[in-house]
């Protein structure tokens, strides 16, 4: 009870000037206030970019981590694997090259045995993923991906945002990835 007398007592003592023991005026709170918000509009556009890149680069690490898993489980198994885009999403154009849902690789299903999933990767279809053909992709026995120029590519479905990376697939069945939509 001894401390609170002491606020009470500078309070109430004339030795103590009212303008020692008041706070912030309204004035200086809605200087600071008007500088946060002007410092935050400045923020917001390069938040929102930079979430935009992050969630395009998840994708395409994801989409390059699954290929390297088709190429080791092709070479494992010695047997020709296929990609396939998945479909019926909200968001998923009419194209047949669009990948937006995702994706799921599995065995080549032979006449004698049915083709096993190994995995299925679904999206959100926040971003567009397009394939450069309208055919699944496949994955030869001996780890041979695809074609030479076969390329994903994934883009932002946000107006104004032209973040775009492409995964790309050389003459020596090499993926490597590229911050265009072209892998010239």
């Amino acid at each position: 009870m001894h401390l609170l007398g002491f606020f009470f007592s500078a309070r109430f003592n004339p030795a103590f000037p009212k303008s020692a023991i008041g706070g912030f005026s309204l004035v200086e709170c809605m200087v600071c206030l008007s500088i946060y918000a002007l410092l935050l509009g400045f923020a917001l556009p390069s938040i929102w970019r930079w979430q935009e890149r992050a969630r395009i680069d998840s994708v395409r690490q994801q989409l390059f981590n699954d290929l390297q898993l088709a190429r080791v489980r092709a070479l494992q198994w010695g047997q020709r694997l296929q990609m396939r885009r998945l479909s019926g999403c909200v968001q998923m154009g009419a194209s047949a090259i669009d990948w937006s849902c995702g994706w799921q690789l599995s065995t080549v299903g032979s006449s004698s045995s049915a083709a096993q999933i190994i995995s299925t990767t679904s999206l959100d279809a926040s971003v567009q993923v397009m394939f450069a053909k309208s055919t699944d992709f496949f994955i030869s026995a001996q780890g041979d991906l695809g074609a030479i120029g076969d390329r994903w590519t994934v883009l932002s479905r946000v107006a104004g945002v032209n973040f775009t990376r492409s995964l790309c697939i050389n003459s020596a069945g090499r993926i490597r990835w590229v911050e265009a939509a072209t892998c010239s």
